[in-house]
């Protein structure tokens, strides 16, 4: 089902969203009460351990995909400082909205902009780092597939996507894009998921 809705940004005055192919969560809190079942309550340990594993440096420049409320974009800026920058993209207006108004509540400067993971609206190398959690399976597999073609089109030479979801195994390989696989394991913080850190 696409919850999509053609509404303008309201803070920007922004055009609509492109419409995606996935499934679109309007409801900001109802999604982190997901998040908290899902990490059994242990979402700051479960950020924590994203960042962790995408070796999140001072300075560098990071793509959340599919930001949701924003929780993980604000602890990546944590990691990688005023020097850093991170871009936090979501296909919902109403999650975009509430991720602005807890940046600003914390006093964090993070750009989180209304996107779609098919058509990144980003150049070619603009980010160090990429971070896909628990998003693709929202998506039917050609979706998967132009957004893997996305992440590896706006991300550097010798940067990483870290792609955090449950059936991973049926992922459409990074491979064939030029990626070799880093790291992978379970997500000690729930049950069903694992993680790829992928290099380019």
């Amino acid at each position: 089902m696409n919850w999509f809705s053609h509404v303008r940004d309201k803070e920007t005055g922004a055009a609509p969203v492109p419409q995606t192919q996935g499934q679109v969560i309007r409801w900001p809190r109802f999604y982190d009460v997901i998040l908290w079942v899902i990490t059994r309550n242990k979402e700051p340990a479960f950020r924590r351990f994203v960042t962790d594993i995408a070796g999140l440096q001072p300075g560098e420049s990071v793509l959340d995909v599919g930001c949701g409320t924003g929780t993980q974009a604000l602890v990546a800026k944590a990691c990688v400082g005023e020097s850093g920058r991170v871009v936090g993209i979501e296909p919902s207006l109403e999650m975009v909205t509430y991720a602005r108004h807890k940046a600003r509540r914390r006093g964090l400067v993070v750009d989180i902009q209304p996107g779609v993971i098919e058509r990144l609206a980003y150049p070619d190398q603009s980010f160090d780092v990429i971070l896909c959690i628990i998003v693709l399976h929202h998506m039917p597999d050609e979706t998967k597939r132009q957004g893997i073609n996305e992440m590896a089109r706006v991300l550097k030479r010798g940067g990483r996507v870290l792609v955090v979801d449950s059936n991973l195994q049926l992922l459409p390989s990074f491979e064939q894009e030029g990626f070799s696989q880093v790291n992978a394991g379970k997500l000690p913080f729930a049950d069903g998921y694992t993680f790829i850190l992928w290099k380019k």
